[in-house]
Formats: structure tokens, sequence, C-alpha cells
């Protein structure tokens, strides 16, 4: 049976990347053979689709490629960050890993979050003012419209503390 793949979600300045990359540390010192990958990044192509508009077939498809060249490279545990809205997505993630996954929301208040964005200066004018305010939104979403297993608040701890509570709700950790 194949480990379901760990996904981190949660608004932009929550610390997905971050924390993903620490798990996967974590994950490669107990001997588990993980890989890694950002679904921001796997999605970074222009124009979206009118009826894409956060690329969300296109992060999929390319998860289900790359997650195979790990598999055939010899990893056997998946950890993903990105942003999971809805059912959809969630069975898009399912799909493009062959099996379940297990997803774990991180949160931080709004404040945080701001400030968190303005902190990794790269975005300015405008476009850092909508992050900010697509932060604000996707938390308030992703609460509401709740698709994950576990939430992590990671508000005012340190990237291995985050890590670590991610590890102890992960079962296959």
């Amino acid at each position: 049976m194949q480990t379901p793949a760990l996904v981190l979600s949660g608004p932009p300045g929550v610390g997905k990347t971050s924390v993903g990359w620490r798990v996967f540390d974590r994950c490669t010192d107990l001997g588990q053979h993980p890989a890694f990958a950002d679904l921001d990044l796997l999605g970074a192509a222009w124009p979206a689709p009118d009826d894409d508009p956060h690329q969300s077939r296109l992060k999929a498809a390319n998860l289900a490629a790359v997650w195979s060249n790990y598999r055939q490279a010899g990893s056997r545990r998946l950890i993903v960050a990105g942003v999971v809205e809805n059912l959809d997505e969630r069975r898009q993630l399912e799909e493009a890993t062959g099996g379940s996954v297990v997803i774990c929301r991180l949160d931080a208040p709004d404040t945080e979050l701001a400030e968190r964005i303005h902190g990794r200066a790269r975005e300015n004018g405008a476009d850092l003012a909508n992050l900010v305010a697509r932060a604000s939104e996707l938390s308030a979403l992703l609460v509401a419209d709740d698709v994950s297993d576990y939430s992590v608040d990671t508000a005012g701890r340190t990237i291995d503390d985050v890590a670590a509570d991610v590890l102890a709700h992960w079962p296959f950790a």
C-alpha cells in the first residue's frame, strides 16, 4: 500500500514551503525516502485559462509527472506544498499521486500573514497589496470550506516546532 501524500495547504505567508522543506528533512533523517514538490512552481505558467485561474489542473498534471519521476528515482513519500481550496482540487491531487492524500491546513492570523508576505520582499506595489488581500481571503475560505484532515497553527512558532506538530499528526511519518 502506498503512503498517502502529505499536502501542506494554507494561505500565502503561512509557511507551507518552509515547513515542507523541514518535514522533508525530518523524513530524510528517518530514512523514509521523501520527495518534495511545490504546487506554486508546478503551476507557474502564463496565461491561466479562464476556467482554471489558479492553474489547479496544470499543477495536478505536473505533479503526476514529477511524482512518477521521483518514484522511479526511489522516493517513497511525497510532501507537497500548495493551496487546496475545495474537494475538486483534493481529488485532482489524489488522482495525480495515485492514491489518497492527507491535507494539513496551516493557519496564522491575517496580521502575521501580512507581516510575513512583506518580509519576503518578493512582491511590491499593487502585487503586494493583492497578495496580502488574497492571503486574508484564502485564510477565511480554507476554514469555512475545510477539506483538510487536520490543521496546525503557525503563529509565533518556529519552523521546527510546526514541522514536529505536522509530523505528529501525519500517521505515516
